[in-house]
């Protein structure tokens, strides 16, 4: 195996630094390097630049060209080893490589937003646990996209993978916060997805910055002050009599199937009657394709008694967003609670006192579900097959109950504990 650097003089005064690599008969190739040199300034025999005081640039230049050898090197030992193609533009490849060039048609190899360009372009094809992705995990991406394409105007900068270090994060924070008026937790979404993208440009063996994995690359986070419907409320829900209004009949049953499954609206809009199993719903989950059994609610059962044996009618999330609202306000579900709610004149969360009402969505069923069986001193580990949580802490997440109430629990607990003594 040999390396040598060379220079072929010709009219101009300064010539191209070539390199040939040649291994036996398996390979003999020679390209241009990228430097530029005075042939005068060449020492044939050192295969380098003469360190003079009019060469500024010997030591950057010799440097260069001594980490180009053992590159080149290390990657035909790697390259050819592993069965890998070893063509006639292999070194011009290497070469590329090595100083972070991109062919035309290559850039996503060299600029971080043509990369995530080509990724987006590519999500429709891709499956998670077997399934193509949802337009909403599509549409989060491409909502990602457009900010740091919006960051790339406003910087000015066509930010390489290897500027995604600290300085990129500080940055990017700063202007989602100033310019975009996004909050800690938006501003997190858009962190988490740009280490998604970092994680799969390291997984295609580019050169990414690996500082994306450093602890301080964090995603800003607020305190979220979701709600739950407790028991009484639940009640309230379901005992309350909405006349001949089947619109809200039907939206109020498929909401307290939610609160009473824990299940995510994607899989209560996919749930039929083949679901229900003597007593239990099984359903594999659309998110995380785990499989579920959940016993039937004495309240659910009498939903299906009532509707001989039928589930509601499904109707879109956005419509039960809509619906389990005016459902909630109607049964009389009105306490004043902190919480966070979208102002429809600048359509961004505004925080402050609402009637509970107001900030019922579909993620409150999978909150109450979880609160409410934690407070009755449900085992975790229990209310964890149900609901599919993989750890004790991504579920207590979803236990939105007071201190107060998590302290009764407890003194709850260490009561029966003294009278089992």
């Amino acid at each position: 195996m040999n390396i040598k650097y060379f220079i072929i003089k010709g009219k101009k005064k300064y010539s191209s630094v070539y390199i040939r690599f040649w291994d036996s008969k398996r390979i003999d190739q020679k390209t241009k390097t990228g430097f530029y040199v005075n042939y005068k300034e060449w020492d044939e025999s050192k295969q380098r630049v003469k360190i003079t005081l009019s060469t500024t640039d010997a030591d950057f230049i010799n440097s260069k060209l001594n980490k180009l050898e053992i590159y080149i090197v290390n990657r035909y030992n790697r390259d050819y080893n592993s069965s890998a193609a070893i063509s006639k533009k292999w070194l011009k490849e290497a070469i590329n490589a090595f100083f972070n060039r991109s062919e035309a048609n290559e850039t996503h190899k060299t600029y971080f937003l043509d990369w995530i360009d080509n990724y987006i372009e590519d999500l429709p094809k891709q499956l998670h646990n077997g399934k193509p992705l949802s337009n909403n995990t599509i549409k989060n991406y491409k909502s990602a996209q457009a900010k740091i394409k919006a960051f790339e105007k406003h910087k000015n900068i066509r930010y390489r993978h290897e500027d995604i270090d600290l300085n990129f994060h500080r940055e990017f924070i700063h202007y989602c916060k100033t310019i975009e008026n996004l909050n800690n937790n938006s501003v997190g979404v858009l962190i988490g997805k740009i280490k998604t993208f970092c994680k799969n440009i390291e997984l295609q063996e580019l050169p990414i910055n690996p500082i994306y994995r450093h602890k301080n690359f964090s995603a800003p986070k607020n305190e979220t002050y979701d709600i739950y419907l407790n028991e009484a409320e639940i009640t309230q829900i379901i005992e309350h009599d909405f006349q001949n209004n089947e619109r809200l009949k039907n939206a109020r049953d498929l909401f307290i199937i939610g609160l009473r499954t824990g299940l995510r609206v994607s899989d209560i809009s996919k749930l039929k009657e083949t679901n229900l199993l003597d007593n239990i719903i099984n359903i594999t989950t659309t998110k995380t394709n785990q499989n579920l059994n959940i016993p039937l609610h004495p309240q659910v059962s009498k939903i299906l008694k009532k509707r001989n044996g039928k589930l509601p009618r499904i109707i879109s999330d956005q419509k039960f967003n809509k619906y389990i609202k005016e459902v909630s306000k109607k049964a009389g579900i009105k306490t004043k609670v902190f919480g966070s709610k979208r102002d429809d004149k600048t359509n961004r969360k505004k925080e402050g006192y609402y009637e509970k009402w107001e900030l019922v969505s579909s993620h409150t069923c999978r909150r109450s579900f979880a609160s409410n069986l934690f407070l009755q001193g449900i085992d975790t580990r229990l209310i964890m097959s149900a609901t599919g949580h993989r750890s004790e802490k991504q579920l207590l997440s979803y236990v939105k109950a007071t201190q107060q109430e998590k302290n009764e629990v407890i003194s709850k607990l260490w009561e029966k504990q003294n009278k089992n003594e």
